[in-house]
C-alpha cells in the first residue's frame, strides 16, 4: 500500500514527538540507538516527495 503525503507527515510527526518526550537528562531506551539517523532519512525522502507531487506548495513554504 502506498502511503500518502499526510499520512507519511504524521508518521513522522508522531515519532519526532515521541522521541521529545523523553527527559533529556535520562538515557534513552536501545530502540532509538538508530532512531535518529532513519528519521532523518525519512524527512529527506518525505521532502522530495512533496516536492516531486506539489513542486508549487513545496517552493512557496520551503523556499
Amino acid at each position: 500500500m502506498k502511503k500518502d503525503i499526510t499520512h507519511r507527515i504524521a508518521y513522522y510527526t508522531r515519532k519526532i514527538a515521541e522521541r521529545g518526550s523523553h527527559h533529556p537528562a535520562k538515557k534513552l531506551p536501545a530502540k532509538y540507538t538508530f532512531r535518529q539517523e532513519r528519521l532523518m532519512a525519512y524527512k529527506k525522502r518525505m521532502f522530495e516527495l512533496i516536492e516531486n507531487k506539489h513542486p508549487a506548495l513545496f517552493k512557496k513554504y520551503m523556499g
